[in-house]
């Protein structure tokens, strides 16, 4: 168990998100796409529809946390780096015809920065599992998960790497263009979605955990010890065999794109799979 100093230092991921969707969908020329005010009003509403989703304890009002999250998830994604850089790098994927130069000079340092997210929450929720009685399969899920999505950003870098080549043998070739561009969308389409559900389940288990084990408003997404018997079981191992479930799907899909180039999942993720070993040993 982790002393009260360091159990402050925990900061739970708030909100679901789409960073990585917002720059993945090629379009060939002047696709209208949505500013920043709408992307953020957008992400709003995803979290206060799923807040629908999560079961609560009669300690909290759903109403109470839908005001909340009107009012946290606004300034938190206004203080996001990362979020924004997401909406701005998407707005070159949907014109590439002339913002390609702007797309490929920008795409890879962001989806570093996004995985270096991915870890930061495997830790922070790493501390959450070692103040509480959660069952191991809670964390493995959560790292399954996000380990998963980090190798399709993997992926996702390597293949755009050789679109790019296509797209600038293709640039004064608007058939071929388009072509190149209706290719990527369509092998990503799936791995998307995918990711999309990972996210929203990702998200709703730790909110569930988070909620009902806050006696009041102000306690949640605060540091606090987490205790099983605050919460239903059945509830608690539905979302993780969902989310365990989703992981899966990536993880398929992933290799779908391996098959025939060498490739090791998770090659970069030995600090994580330390966390979850050392997870392992406490729980004996």
């Amino acid at each position: 168990m982790l002393s009260h100093n360091e159990v402050k230092s925990i900061s739970l991921p708030r909100i679901v998100r789409n960073d990585m969707a917002l720059p993945s969908q090629f379009e060939s020329i002047n696709d209208a796409f949505k500013d920043y005010k709408t992307a953020i009003s957008e992400t709003i509403e995803t979290n206060l529809s799923l807040l629908d989703e999560v079961p609560l304890s009669r300690n909290l009002s759903r109403d109470d946390l839908r005001e909340l999250f009107k009012k946290d998830v606004e300034s938190d994604l206004k203080q996001d780096p990362l979020f924004e850089k997401a909406v701005e790098i998407g707005r070159y994927s949907k014109n590439m015809l002339d913002k390609m130069g702007s797309y490929f000079r920008e795409i890879f340092a962001f989806h570093e920065k996004f995985k270096q997210r991915l870890y930061s929450e495997i830790f922070d929720v790493s501390k959450m599992f070692l103040n509480s009685d959660l069952p191991l399969s809670f964390a493995k899920a959560i790292e399954d998960s996000t380990l998963a999505e980090k190798d399709y950003v993997d992926i996702f870098d390597r293949e755009i790497r050789r679109e790019q080549r296509d797209l600038l043998r293709n640039r004064n070739n608007k058939p071929k263009f388009e072509k190149v561009c209706d290719s990527h969308n369509a092998w990503i389409k799936a791995f998307q979605e995918t990711q999309r559900k990972i996210g929203r389940e990702r998200t709703k288990l730790i909110w569930y955990v988070d909620f009902n084990n806050s006696t009041t408003l102000d306690e949640v997404f605060k540091p606090k010890f987490i205790k099983t018997n605050l919460l239903d079981r059945a509830i608690l191992q539905d979302f993780t065999c969902t989310l365990q479930k989703h992981a899966q799907e990536m993880e398929r899909l992933n290799m779908s794109r391996t098959e025939f180039q060498p490739f090791s999942p998770s090659e970069t993720s030995s600090e994580a799979r330390t966390i979850l070993e050392i997870m392992q040993i406490i729980n004996r």
